[in-house]
């Protein structure tokens, strides 16, 4: 009787997990369209790989293994690559550190490998590498138009740059402009777009604006708005409108190359319309338009 074994390393994987969940032979045979023959023989395979693995850490790793592992990992700060080759050979210096803490000689000439180094640590709890995360801070404004959020989405379409200028309520998600410019626009454009606008903002938020940023913090107060600037290297300030451009880009821009009369015919009025009145924002669970409009 010929058996089919010609699975692969993920099938023989899904194999173990089924079998495991005791999921009858005969209904993996048929998922995975193979003998029950076959699942049985990779079910064998399975159980003896995890018993010589189980049998072979729990005879190679003693407790003097374990502690020269944790102390590397906390005086030296070091990585499971690192750990490994110290197990291997340390210079005399470090292992004479490592002793006075440990209280006797670390363990060398030992090989283990990299998985095993981290599941180790992970036993211990230390397997991070210690680096705190930046905190992310949820905010968002109390009402409309206390907080606009604006940045510029540049792409190329035949060779060409184009720029788009988004401007949104950070309270209700509500698209207030989306100006299209064939050239890289100047604060003096940026701001004629806000001059347009019916409603002014207590604050506007936007990135730091480099050579023009005075330009535009003057602009800002002489039309009653105090600028904000974005944080450097923290794209999550301004994460609504980085949201929005990638709800444009998605939907919109990358679609240009294959429909390029919606540039020219300038659909994009149309989406963002479509945007505020249609489409159901789930960060604010509403439509932008009804919560913009109270």
């Amino acid at each position: 009787m010929l058996i089919n074994m010609q699975l692969t390393p993920e099938q023989r994987r899904l194999i173990g997990i089924m079998i495991k969940h005791r999921i009858a032979k005969k209904v993996i045979a048929s998922t995975l369209s193979c003998s029950r023959v076959t699942v049985w023989y990779w079910s064998i395979q399975d159980l003896r790989t995890r018993f010589n693995i189980e049998r072979n850490l729990h005879g190679k790793i003693t407790i003097e293994v374990e502690a020269t592992i944790i102390c590397m990992r906390q005086t030296f700060h070091w990585g499971t690559a690192r750990i490994q080759q110290g197990l291997d050979n340390l210079p005399d210096f470090m292992k004479a550190e490592l002793k006075v803490i440990i209280q006797r000689e670390p363990i060398q000439n030992f090989n283990l490998s990299r998985q095993s180094i981290h599941q180790i640590l992970k036993k211990w709890g230390i397997n991070r590498n210690g680096k705190k995360k930046k905190a992310w801070k949820f905010f968002r404004a109390e009402y409309a138009n206390e907080l606009w959020q604006v940045d510029l989405k540049e792409f190329k379409f035949e060779g060409k740059k184009y720029y788009i200028f988004v401007v949104i309520d950070d309270y209700s998600r509500f698209i207030l402009s989306l100006e299209l410019f064939n050239h890289c626009p100047t604060t003096k454009d940026l701001t004629s777009v806000l001059q347009k606008l019916n409603f002014k903002p207590k604050k506007i938020l936007a990135d730091n604006g480099g050579q023009f940023k005075e330009q535009w913090k003057n602009w800002c107060r002489e039309n009653g708005s105090e600028p904000v600037s974005a944080h450097p290297y923290y794209p999550q300030d301004k994460g609504k409108v980085e949201r929005t451009i990638r709800n444009l880009s998605e939907e919109y821009v990358y679609l240009i190359a294959k429909f390029p009369h919606w540039l020219n015919n300038n659909y994009m009025e149309e989406w963002r319309c479509w945007f505020n009145e249609k489409r159901f924002h789930r960060g604010v669970k509403d439509y932008p338009a009804n919560l913009y409009k109270c």
